[in-house]
């Protein structure tokens, strides 16, 4: 090996051990964007069980924050329905994610 491919295999380990990153973590950005709009692990789990288990078409979820499932519909018909029917809804989403957490639903019409 000549002194010269030393002295850049030697630059070249110094560089790589020196070297830092500054990128930021993806899960660092979004896990409190997330947070702050409500996008949890149990937001999930309830978007899914709205749509699949509870048969209530046109009507989209759009958060959950602070016990509260926020949701935007097109017909006041069913606006009607999930009012009717919130208790239920909301028990059973509750048995779904293994808390009480969800303590009401407000739907608008967009």
């Amino acid at each position: 090996m000549s002194s010269r491919s030393f002295y850049f295999e030697e630059k070249q380990k110094k560089y790589k051990t020196e070297r830092k990153s500054n990128l930021t973590p993806v899960s660092d950005v979004l896990d409190p964007i997330k947070k702050m709009l409500g996008l949890d692990e149990d937001f999930f789990i309830v978007a899914k069980v709205w749509e699949k288990e509870l048969g209530i078409e046109g009507v989209e979820i759009s958060g959950f924050k602070s016990g509260t499932i926020h949701a935007q519909t097109d017909s006041s018909a069913a606006l009607h329905e999930v009012t009717i029917r919130k208790k239920e809804i909301i028990k059973k989403l509750n048995q779904y994610i293994g808390s009480n957490k969800i303590k009401n639903i407000k739907v608008t019409i967009k």
